[in-house]
């Protein structure tokens, strides 16, 4: 029973006190992260400088190529020092930067290459070069440096300022957070202290109040007790609503098949025969719950065995028809197994229909692996013919196409078609896709 004691209202001060000192500790550290992260700005805001300095080093040097070329003079050296220099300095002073320590190797190799084109340029291009493109080759190499420094600033911006700007703005969203929270326990405290006597007072009364609740909860639950269905009940009872509704789904069947012999036209006749496959892959499920001792758990080879062989047995096909089976999911539960039969009879029976005209022989695949808590990874088709446009299947424009990607979707996979001979499909669970490509 929940009870007021006057003397627990003597802790308030205490707590108070530790929430106090909780809020400040949280705000040194808070400030001190932030001067981290601005003096990181500081130091990037420098680096973005110093790069600009390097460009214009780039520059002049590109100038003085050009003098030391028209006038023969021979100022290359100096500035070719003076920017190596530079560049080389750069690394130990704005360690940790973004880019920077690629920075001297990759600007390096192209001023390497840069000052063979000059020596060759104040040779008058040397014996088997033509002038005119060791200076085109030259100004090609100066602009690969300006890139090199371009990228490094991108980087800084991308992967520095940006992240830092960031995580500062957190920061400040943290301090507005820890401002308005230390507001409200300021008022918080003090209305507790204004109403502690008077819940004190309330509390007895509350405390009676528990138990005549207590009383109504526990005579409330024994009749619950008395009136609940035992486990072998609800099972019993559950087994026969997936027999009710398998029996329902072979009457729609049934009524189907009556209205197919009153149509004439053999496509027409082939969409009732399409949804006749559709409603039996779902009465097969529900059979094989009511069938199945674990009801949340359906046998899947049973499963596929019963559809495959249902499906064989609707489309009558003269040919030598070879299974390649391989079902490493024992059990899956009917939420899931439903959209995966129909899958499976969209994809089996467009085989059955299209995949092996003009053979004697032909394959279904029906691959499936993983686990619905790790992700399932599918792969069902044929050795067949193969789709006429294999473009297309993306963008479906018939019913079993659109029906294949909006059921996919439903078992959380993505479905894609493979390449090589026949027609098979691939569908990886969503989060196992992401898993590999990492």
């Amino acid at each position: 029973m929940l009870r007021f004691k006057p003397h627990s209202w003597r802790k308030w001060p205490i707590a108070a006190a530790l929430l106090a000192v909780l809020f400040i500790t949280y705000g040194i550290s808070l400030v001190s992260r932030s001067r981290s992260i601005q003096a990181r700005i500081g130091q990037e805001v420098k680096l973005l400088d110093e790069l600009s300095r390097i460009n214009d080093d780039l520059h002049q040097l590109a100038l003085t190529h050009r003098v030391d070329v028209n006038s023969e003079q021979f100022a290359w050296g100096a500035e070719l020092e003076k920017l190596k220099d530079r560049v080389e300095r750069a690394p130990a002073t704005f360690a940790g930067s973004p880019g920077i320590d690629e920075l001297p190797k990759n600007l390096g190799l192209v001023l390497h290459h840069a000052d063979s084109l000059h020596q060759q340029a104040m040779m008058g291009g040397g014996s088997l070069a033509d002038p005119r493109s060791v200076e085109a080759v030259f100004q090609i190499m100066m602009q690969r440096a300006q890139k090199v420094v371009d990228r490094t600033a991108r980087s800084v911006h991308e992967q520095g300022l940006s992240a830092h700007t960031g995580t500062l703005s957190d920061r400040w969203n943290e301090a507005q957070f820890l401002l308005v929270t230390a507001c409200l326990l300021a008022v918080v405290f003090a209305w507790l202290v204004g109403v502690s006597n008077r819940l004190l007072v309330e509390s007895r009364l509350r405390s009676e109040q528990l138990a005549i609740a207590k009383q109504n909860l526990e005579h409330t639950n024994k009749e619950l007790r008395e009136t609940m269905l035992s486990k072998e009940e609800k099972e019993v009872m559950i087994k026969e609503i997936h027999h009710r509704v398998k029996n329902n789904l072979q009457i729609v069947k049934s009524l189907i098949r009556f209205q197919m012999d009153q149509v004439k036209d053999a496509r027409t006749a082939e969409l009732f025969n399409e949804c006749v496959n559709r409603v039996s892959a779902m009465a097969l499920v529900h059979e094989q719950t009511y069938l199945s001792k674990d009801l949340a758990n359906i046998d899947v080879n049973t499963y596929l065995t019963h559809l495959t062989r249902d499906l064989c047995y609707a489309y009558t096909i003269d040919i030598k028809l070879n299974l390649d089976t391989r079902i490493n999911i024992p059990t899956l539960s009917v939420d899931t197994l439903i959209p995966l039969g129909l899958i499976i009879n969209e994809v089996i029976s467009n085989s059955l229909k299209y995949a092996f005209k003009g053979r004697k022989e032909g394959t279904i695949i029906v691959h499936i692996d993983g686990d619905e808590e790790g992700g399932m990874h599918l792969r069902i088709g044929d050795d067949g013919v193969g789709l006429p446009d294999r473009s297309k299947w993306e963008r479906p424009n018939s019913l079993g196409m659109d029906l294949i990607h909006t059921l996919a979707g439903q078992l959380g996979t993505a479905v894609e078609l493979m390449p090589g001979p026949g027609t098979v499909y691939e569908l990886v669970t969503v989060r196992e896709q992401r898993r590999k490509r990492a």
